[in-house]
């Protein structure tokens, strides 16, 4: 069950973000944004190139304030748009990943603030610097963080309540409201997070003053944050209480029980955040051991279809888009990528065999000890079995050099199409490999490398990839069928 969401609704408003950067020529720029901040999902929500005088130009819609990120090299830039603005930005300058930070999918860019040169306002007014959203927010968080943190960590020393009462009570003396809607709420929700800074406010007092009969903002960040906080593992919190929402998720599996036992409890008293708390908790909890995966499978079905919140049915989607993109039986992320014959090719031109995929690079010392191993597994499978090398060199040219070197026959595709398919196949380490039936399913997640199945041990038994292939056959009474038709070569 999918849907198809756009980023924006019928309010939607252009945004655009141009600027000149000589050093950058030649380079996309791809926007991303969080599509909501439970499943800490970034989608693309526009993209650009940088011509050969430096110039860019990309315009985009939305509904509201967002936080938009893009990858420069080393550099990963932040900054807030509002609808039917137009900024003039300076980009940081090109310091391009080395390719041992390429290869390393746990390197994390360097975070930087955007620097915005001018922004423009949909009457063609520029706004003066002071008044512009990303000064107020870097000027307020140099402000609030050294507060922040150091109530953490004098909490955690135990310091008296009066001095912490009186950090928040100075910060909160020193706030200054704008008329700024995005900003006034960032710097309330903000103040928030000293409460559970001090450690001492109950997530109830919180609840109440920060979230009980007011709206909901899904795309400020400090609301979320402070959100994500207080209702941090809500589900189990009330099981010590009421152990009925064990049976009600466990055995029931239903969106709209589970709603209604939530809000027997006078924490909630409307529907809209009872069911983004159980929203939140339902993603948290499918990463522990404490209640049913398919039973919470279920009420994200169920919320799909019977929340009456336009954006909760959003949300629980994309929930269970990132929760299940991996898993066996599960339909993988989709790809459209280049060939090293220059085709464009999706997963879905693979769908007439099984198929094996392997992300590596043509360099990296354990991918190329995995290559012969393929040759072998290809000399033997490849008439039922597809084998597709997903490559992360920088350049296309490196990996075609290498495919016509060496002479391998299966597809090598290269990533740069579409860099987000390491992310979205949750790629920590080359290689890392997955096992798909012609349905599209998922059958292993991950795979077993086959780096030893051309070097069987001298009892002769099959390398854990080839076990895992015959078992998979043999479950669906294949692998003597294709032994006698000489799909499997000795």
């Amino acid at each position: 069950m999918t849907f198809v969401f756009a980023l924006f609704s019928i309010y939607a408003q252009q945004v655009t973000i141009f600027g000149n950067a000589p050093d950058h020529a030649g380079r996309t720029l791809a926007f991303y944004s969080y599509d909501n901040y439970f499943s800490i999902n970034e989608i693309k929500i526009g993209e650009c190139s940088v011509n050969a005088n430096g110039d860019f130009n990309v315009s985009f819609q939305i509904s509201d304030v967002r936080h938009v990120s893009v990858v420069l090299g080393v550099f990963r830039a932040r900054f807030f748009v509002e609808p039917e603005f137009s900024y003039e930005v300076r980009l940081p300058p090109r310091i391009d990943k080395t390719q041992e930070e390429i290869d390393n999918p746990f390197f994390e860019e360097t975070q930087v603030y955007m620097h915005i040169l001018s922004a423009i306002d949909n009457t063609g007014e520029k706004i003066e610097t002071e008044k512009e959203l990303n000064y107020k927010i870097i000027h307020f968080d140099n402000y609030f963080y050294p507060i922040h943190n150091q109530l953490v960590m004098d909490a955690t020393r135990r310091c008296p309540a009066s001095w912490l009462d009186s950090c928040i009570n100075i910060f909160r003396e020193n706030i200054i409201f704008t008329g700024n809607r995005f900003f006034d709420d960032y710097v309330f929700y903000r103040s928030g997070l000293l409460y559970f800074a001090a450690q001492r406010e109950e997530a109830r007092f919180v609840s109440d003053t920060f979230f009980v009969n007011r709206p909901i903002l899904y795309h400020n960040n400090a609301y979320m944050d402070l959100f994500n906080a207080t209702y941090d593992r809500y589900f189990m919190f009330f099981g010590q209480a009421d152990n009925s929402i064990y049976d009600v998720i466990n055995n029931q599996g239903s969106f709209s029980g589970l709603k209604r036992l939530l809000l027997s409890d006078e924490v909630f008293p409307y529907e809209d955040l009872c069911e983004l708390v159980i929203l939140k908790n339902l993603h948290d909890e499918f990463y522990s051991n404490r209640f049913s995966r398919g039973a919470l499978l279920h009420i994200l079905d169920s919320a799909i279809v019977h929340s009456k919140v336009q954006r909760h049915r959003e949300i629980a989607d994309e929930i269970r888009s990132k929760i299940t993109r991996l898993l066996r039986g599960f339909e993988p992320p989709d790809f459209l990528l280049y060939k090293h014959d220059s085709t464009l090719v999706s997963l879905h031109d693979y769908r007439e065999k099984y198929l094996y995929i392997m992300f590596c690079t043509t360099h990296n010392y354990v991918c190329f000890s995995q290559y012969e191993a393929l040759k072998e597994l290809h000399r033997r499978h490849h008439q039922w079995l597809n084998i597709v090398v997903i490559s992360a060199d920088e350049q296309f040219a490196h990996m075609l050099h290498f495919k016509e070197e060496s002479g391998y026959l299966w597809d090598f595709l290269h990533f740069g199409n579409d860099p987000d398919v390491l992310r979205k196949y949750d790629v920590r380490m080359f290689p890392t490999s997955f096992f798909i039936d012609p349905q599209g399913r998922l059958v292993l997640s991950p795979a077993p490398e086959p780096v030893r199945f051309y070097e069987p041990e001298p009892t002769g038994e099959m390398s854990p990839l080839e076990r895992a292939l015959r078992d998979e056959l043999n479950n669906r009474g294949l692998w003597q069928d294709y032994i006698r038709r000489g799909l499997i070569n000795n």
